[in-house]
């Protein structure tokens, strides 16, 4: 997928015409059209404007990652952003020797791994409490 894909496909989520989008934006009526059919391509204040639009991250709406949204940083998910942002950057060789690196870590240390019964359970316990 590339961006006039990703952006056919939200606008059509949202269920909008071509020219509603463009009026919505502010931009010339066959501004979209052009975007959706690779004519043009639209500056970085327009990709801004786009992705606060549809409540996507940049980066999903270019198609560098299929995460929508980007991630809140607290204490408890900064290590995994972290993780994250540098496993974007490997090769899918260097992905594969991480994974590789993982199997062998979970092996030596199974301790390490959360309890994922005990999880389901709490996630559980918590919808019956609402």
């Amino acid at each position: 997928m590339d961006f006039k894909e990703r952006l056919k496909s939200l606008r059509k989520e949202r269920g909008i015409t071509q020219s509603q989008l463009a009026e919505i934006l502010n931009y010339g009526y066959t501004a979209i059209s052009n975007y959706e059919s690779g004519r043009n391509e639209p500056s970085i204040k327009d990709i801004k404007k786009i992705s606060e639009f549809f409540d996507v991250s940049v980066d999903y709406l270019l198609c560098v990652s299929e995460i929508r949204k980007p991630y809140i940083l607290t204490e408890e998910n900064q290590p995994d952003e972290l993780f994250l942002n540098k496993y974007a950057t490997l090769s899918r060789s260097g992905k594969k020797q991480l994974a590789s690196l993982m199997d062998w870590l979970i092996n030596q240390h199974p301790d390490m791994m959360l309890d994922l019964d005990a999880a389901q359970g709490n996630a559980e316990y918590a919808e019956s409490d609402k």
